[in-house]
């Protein structure tokens, strides 16, 4: 693909993602509202290599090592006895937002009374995990596309590790929220859902490490580290610490990968 070709696909992503209709229409597509499913068109194909030079890539091989040596079980590691009322757990409000929105006329929440403001903490926080939960599948899928089409073998077999963390992110915050959180569970953002949709049609494997790997991952980890300074559960303090110990090393492979598929592009390239 040239790099006009390229350039022209970066233009098209950028103006889909913020398209108007299209977000619309990613809103009220599904008619279903108890609709399980939603398929994605992979365009990508998948990759064997006959090269098993376990190595070749120092750095990946060494984080393969090191992941293989971090597994943690969400079942086992984590306690889930711990009592949890979401009502208790809510960070203290930040005064000159509290005035805002609550002495501002303009607001549409000026009017909510001590109860409702708290109920809407609680929801807001279910809301947060839940988008945490779809991201972290988004990334389980994408990883295993890694998998599939990434040419190297050192980066295959981290990969696969990672992939196993992904199912874990997913499966703790999907109990947490289950079993702690009165089990209420928010559709997918439609603007993370339609990111992660063309993180997975795109074909080209360094556009799956660049959207996932780089971005989804590097706002996750922020947004994990905000939660984990602002709460203090100890049940969803000790989970979030788990989750961006391993986020920390995904960033870190999509920064290794890349740095060699791109070392050698051009200013215009990039």
């Amino acid at each position: 693909m040239t790099t006009t070709e390229n350039a022209s696909n970066a233009y098209d992503l950028e103006r889909a993602a913020n398209d108007p209709e299209r977000i619309l229409e990613y809103s009220v597509s599904n008619d279903d509202v108890t609709s399980l499913i939603h398929a994605v068109e992979d365009n990508a194909e998948a990759i064997f290599t006959w090269r098993y030079d376990k190595g070749e890539r120092a750095r990946l091989d060494r984080l393969y090592e090191k992941a293989k040596t971090s597994q943690w079980n969400g079942q086992t590691d984590l306690d889930w006895s711990i009592d949890v009322d979401p009502y208790n757990m809510l960070a203290p409000a930040n005064p000159l937002e509290a005035d805002y929105f609550s002495k501002n006329p303009d607001s549409p929440l000026h009017k909510l009374n001590e109860k409702e403001w708290a109920e809407l903490g609680v929801e807001s926080l279910n809301w947060s995990l839940s988008q945490f939960m779809h991201g972290e599948q988004g990334a389980l899928l994408c990883t295993a596309k890694i998998v599939e089409t990434v040419p190297w073998i050192d980066a295959k077999y981290y990969a696969a590790t990672q992939v196993v963390d992904e199912a874990r992110h997913v499966e703790v915050f999907a109990q947490y929220l289950d079993q702690k959180m009165g089990g209420i569970n928010y559709p997918c953002n439609t603007h993370l859902g339609l990111l992660l949709d063309d993180i997975l049609e795109d074909s080209r494997w360094d556009m799956t490490y660049l959207g996932m790997q780089i971005m989804v991952e590097g706002l996750a980890l922020a947004a994990f580290a905000f939660m984990h300074e602002t709460t203090e559960e100890p049940l969803l303090k000790k989970l979030l610490r788990y989750v961006m110990s391993d986020e920390a090393r995904h960033v870190a492979f999509g920064v290794l990968s890349l740095q060699e598929v791109y070392q050698d592009l051009t200013v215009a390239e990039l």
